[in-house]
C-alpha cells in the first residue's frame, strides 16, 4: 500500500482509489490490478525488477511492482480481479505484465475534485476510453467471488465452493485462476485486506483489525500486509496524513 503525505483514499466493494502525494515503496504484489497515473508529470515504476519512467500505466494482478512517484501527485486505483473495470482493461495487456497508457486520452480534471462521485466518474471515463468490450466473467466464478466477498471465511474450503457451483475442486481452482489471474487463496487474502481498510479507524490495534478481517492472527496479517502493500495500516493512516471516504460500502 502506498503511503501519503496528503491525499484521499476512496473505497468501494470491488476497488479502491487514492489521489495525493505518495512516498516510494519497495517491491510488492497486489492481488488487484493497478491503475497508476501521474497527475503532474511522470513517475518511475518497477515491474518484475525492471524500472521505467512513465506518465500512466496498467499492471496486471499478482505482478511484482514498486513505485517512485517523485514529486508528482498520483491517481491510483486498485481493481479487484473480478471487477467490471478490470475485465474491460485486461484485454489491452494482451498477456503482458504491464502496459503504458497514453495520458493524453485521459480526462484528469475529475481527479482534482474531492468527492466519491467525481473520482468514480473519472475512472469510469478512463476505462471507457482505454478499455474494450470484453466477455463477462464466468458466472460460476462470479458466484464464488460474491460469496467470498460477502462471507469472508477464515479459510478456503475449495470442495464446498466447487460443489456449490457444480464443478470439481480442481476444475474450480483452474477456472478461477484462468478468469481472475490469481488463486482463490490470494483473492480471499485481498478481500480481507480490503476489509481492514474499510474498518480502520484511529485507536484500533493491529490485533483487533486482524481479528475483524478474519486473519488467523496478527503475524499472519502483518505478513500479508507487507507482501501485498509494503506497509501496515498504522503506517499510512496515522497522523491524519489523508482521509478515508467509504464511497460504496455499507455502514
Amino acid at each position: 500500500m502506498q503511503q501519503f503525505s496528503n491525499g484521499t483514499l476512496f473505497l468501494w466493494s470491488d476497488h479502491w482509489q487514492v489521489v495525493g502525494h505518495l512516498i516510494p515503496n519497495r517491491p510488492h504484489r497486489h492481488t488487484s490490478a493497478s491503475w497508476l497515473v501521474g497527475l503532474d508529470g511522470p513517475f518511475r515504476l518497477q515491474v518484475e525488477g525492471a524500472w521505467r519512467e512513465t506518465r500512466a500505466a496498467l499492471v496486471a494482478p499478482d505482478v511484482e511492482q514498486a513505485l517512485d512517484p517523485g514529486q508528482t501527485r498520483m491517481w491510483c486505483a486498485q481493481l479487484d480481479p473480478d471487477s467490471a473495470y478490470w475485465r474491460s482493461l485486461q484485454p489491452r495487456l494482451n498477456g503482458a505484465d504491464s502496459l503504458d497508457i497514453d495520458v493524453d486520452c485521459l480526462e484528469l480534471a475529475g481527479c482534482d475534485e474531492a468527492g466519491c462521485e467525481s473520482i468514480e466518474a473519472a475512472l469510469a471515463a478512463a476505462v471507457t476510453q482505454v478499455g474494450v468490450v470484453s466477455n463477462p466473467i464466468d458466472p460460476r466464478v462470479a458466484r464464488v467471488c460474491d460469496w467470498l466477498r460477502r462471507e469472508l471465511p477464515e479459510r478456503i474450503e475449495v470442495a464446498e465452493l466447487a460443489e456449490a457451483v457444480g464443478l470439481s475442486s480442481s476444475r474450480l481452482s483452474h477456472l478461477f485462476r484462468q478468469q481472475t489471474g490469481v488463486t482463490l487463496r490470494r483473492f480471499l487474502l485481498h478481500l480481507k485486506m480490503n476489509q481492514v481498510l474499510a474498518q480502520w479507524e484511529p485507536g484500533k490495534s493491529l490485533s483487533q483489525l486482524a481479528l475483524e478481517a478474519g486473519f488467523y492472527d496478527q503475524p499472519h496479517f502483518v505478513r500479508t500486509a507487507r507482501g501485498m502493500f509494503d506497509a501496515l495500516p498504522s503506517e499510512y493512516a496515522s497522523g491524519g496524513r489523508f482521509r478515508i471516504c467509504r464511497c460504496g460500502l455499507s455502514s
